[in-house]
């Protein structure tokens, strides 16, 4: 006959195992990825949304134009910009949403101080695992982000046109990456290893050289992993 002490050990044994298991089935797998336009993409895992380099000025430098419907966007939104450039960032629209960002100093200078995750090697925030790797692009505080995010490692390149972003990297799920340094790390033999690419902020019409594997998306797309 089973004692009543063996009954609680298997009692807790039990509970411990259904509460685990519901933990980890609760824990997201997957991410909807859209593209705005330029190097703006809208992440959310249904919780959590985070944009790349939005908003922006829409049409700058003749770059994409855009309309979005940002009352539409509530809940934790945060905005990762990469460097100041206004086909990057629109810091009046920013201001107007009640939105997060993660940025270089002197975008996030100016802004303000509720809105500012702070800034670090190691960006912790919910869900989202985030590191900063320095870059360089014009006359800018510019830096690309890895992004680690429900299972997924997502690598964000910005403008930048260094290589060396590129060192250290661990296997990535996504690679979001310019067309001018696509060339370039190819030619190079750089790229890093990606289960996917996406190529963005390129002009209309825009052919992209040796990338036949690249997905090059419309404005509006969605894209999924593979």
């Amino acid at each position: 006959m089973m004692t009543n002490q063996l009954k609680k050990y298997l009692i807790l044994v039990f509970l411990l195992l259904f509460v685990g298991s519901g933990t980890a089935r609760a824990q997201p797998d997957n991410l909807e990825i859209s593209f705005i336009g330029n190097a703006a993409f809208r992440l959310s895992d249904g919780t959590v949304t985070l944009f790349t380099d939005f908003p922006y000025e829409s049409g700058a430098y003749g770059y994409m134009s855009y309309e979005y419907n940002f009352p539409s966007e509530t809940g934790d939104v945060i905005s990762l910009i990469t460097h100041r450039h206004m086909d990057h960032f629109e810091p009046f629209v920013f201001e107007e949403q009640d939105w997060r960002i993660i940025g270089p100093k002197e975008i996030t200078v100016a802004l303000s101080r509720n809105k500012i995750i702070p800034f670090s090697g190691k960006i912790k925030y919910g869900p989202l695992r985030i590191r900063p790797v320095k870059s360089s692009h014009a006359n800018t505080e510019h830096y690309s982000y890895l992004v680690e995010w429900a299972g997924r490692k997502l690598f964000f390149t910005g403008d930048t046109e260094e290589l060396d972003i590129f060192k250290n990297l661990p296997e990535l799920d996504m690679l979001f990456i310019t067309p001018w340094l696509h060339r370039k790390a190819e030619l190079n033999k750089a790229l890093p290893p990606a289960k996917k690419i996406v190529i963005h902020h390129q002009v209309e019409n825009e052919i992209i050289p040796d990338c036949t594997d690249c997905l090059i998306p419309v404005q509006g797309q969605v894209i999924n992993f593979e």
